[in-house]
């Protein structure tokens, strides 16, 4: 079950992607004003991974996929694994990256940027960073 945290930078991430023109068709789970978004169905799998949230330009086309990452998820290997196919996955139709939007927590910008160094994906231009303010994210004082 996902943290309450992660699911508010899913929210962010998923509420980016519709702003830049992709129609959300794939949300996983339940975000606090998710709406009609926590009613789409889960996120495909590519290569044995799924995202958190998905979506497509209904003029071209274009695939776009959502990752959201608490500072506790930055390097374990399933987020070096997902890293690795998101920020490197090709349209099948016109061979073009899809566009990744990634939403961290502010206080763990430098862990992602360590991680996409890692994987050679921190200059990557298909990588929507979001920056989500700490005090956005946590909905009580428990909540890690």
């Amino acid at each position: 079950m996902p943290s309450l945290s992660h699911q508010w930078l899913l929210l962010w991430a998923a509420r980016k992607m519709a702003a830049d023109g992709y129609q959300p068709i794939g949300f996983d789970g339940e975000s606090p004003q998710g709406n009609i978004w926590n009613n789409l169905p889960a996120p495909f799998e590519v290569y044995n991974v799924r995202p958190d949230a998905c979506g497509i330009a209904p003029d071209s086309g274009d695939l776009a996929l959502c990752e959201a990452k608490t500072a506790n998820d930055l390097s374990n290997s399933h987020t070096l694994r997902q890293f690795r196919i998101f920020g490197q996955l090709l349209q099948r139709a016109n061979s073009k990256l899809c566009q990744l939007y990634v939403a961290v927590p502010y206080s763990a910008i430098h862990q992602l940027d360590s991680t996409l160094a890692r994987l050679n994906l921190v200059n990557s231009k298909n990588i929507v960073r979001l920056h989500i303010p700490d005090c956005f994210l946590v909905d009580n004082i428990n909540e890690q």
